[in-house]
């Protein structure tokens, strides 16, 4: 065990819960509510969340100002949110163990006498039933399930699964989309290379608008998608790079002789071999780019990767059992 995890194993005990080690997700029963408590984002291993169930009698949701109220009873949290019948409590990043101990025991005390005080019942994350649930990692998210919601979940996945492997992959199309959802990309690139600013927000547009355009114009996005996109990606980075060139040159000189956009681009070749772009300036833009590119798109990538890896997994928290129709 990694250093992390054994720091979240003594948060458990501490906190009277257990840890599931294969989820990495401290998981129980506290006062009848059930309660997951999981970093969610890996990066952040020690910005947990915790996340539970409830509804109150009349119907209402936590308003702003209960919820700035919970936040502000213990200092390590940092907010209080409901979505529905989901209440997520995040807390502050931790990292000294004896700190997190107390953080988290101090959040979960705090916020159960809180839910408590205001008629906030346990229920189901879906249905809203005050009945027996148990914790499920289902479709990338956290949710505390009856038996009848759980089985209706597990359905719906399977046959959101089964139409997707129904469903062929246009590689033609996909690349199109890509093309098409690259412009975007491109026309980040060329905006901050005008106003100035390599950023890596042009990558990260590069890549949502790439995969967004392979997965709707090609029926789905495989691994075989993603490293078409990639390809695309490289290419019209290069060709906005490009173009930005092309730009400068025509505001510079290529009006002055009545020439166009696209000109210009077609001599930025030559302008570079004969010196009146430097080389290595040319050279330097283009790896910040690409570098910068790296920067905003593996995230991306990695992120969709992530999605469509768990959304229609799902695992009941504390077993090793799990359901995951993409593997089926």
């Amino acid at each position: 065990m990694s250093k992390l995890t054994d720091n979240y194993a003594a948060v458990a005990a501490a906190a009277g819960l257990r840890y599931d080690s294969a989820n990495n997700v401290i998981y129980g029963q506290r006062n009848g509510y059930d309660l997951c408590i999981y970093a969610a984002d890996r990066n952040y291993g020690y910005m947990l969340s915790i996340h539970t169930a409830a509804r109150n009698r009349s119907g209402q949701a936590l308003t702003k100002d209960e919820s700035r109220e919970l936040a502000k009873s213990v200092k390590a949290i940092m907010s209080v949110k409901q979505d529905g019948n989901h209440i997520t409590v995040v807390l502050s990043n931790t990292p000294k163990l004896e700190k997190l101990k107390t953080a988290v025991t101090d959040a979960i005390n705090s916020t159960l006498s809180f839910l408590q005080a205001r008629g906030y019942e346990p229920c189901c994350s879906i249905c809203g039933q005050n009945v027996e649930t148990a914790g499920y990692q289902a479709g990338g998210g956290y949710m505390h399930l009856c038996s009848e919601c759980e089985g209706k979940m597990r359905g719906n996945f399977m046959a959101s699964s089964q139409e997707k492997q129904r469903k062929k992959e246009n590689i033609i199309g996909g690349i199109i989309g890509a093309l098409i959802g690259s412009l975007l990309g491109v026309a980040c690139i060329i905006i901050l290379n005008q106003l100035g600013y390599v950023a890596a927000l042009s990558g990260a547009v590069m890549a949502v608008g790439v995969l967004k355009g392979y997965e709707l114009l090609g029926g789905k996005l495989t691994t075989k998608g993603i490293v078409i996109s990639v390809v695309v990606m490289l290419l019209m980075t290069y060709l906005g790079d490009r173009l930005d060139w092309a730009i400068v040159m025509h505001r510079e000189i290529g009006a002055g002789y009545g020439m166009n956009i696209f000109e210009c681009y077609r001599l930025i070749p030559t302008m570079v071999e004969s010196g009146a772009i430097e080389m290595n300036n040319y050279l330097l833009n283009l790896g910040m780019i690409y570098i910068f590119l790296l920067l905003g798109a593996i995230p991306t990538i990695r992120s969709r990767a992530a999605e469509r890896k768990n959304e229609n997994r799902m695992v009941k928290i504390g077993t090793v059992s799990s359901y995951n129709t993409l593997e089926q």
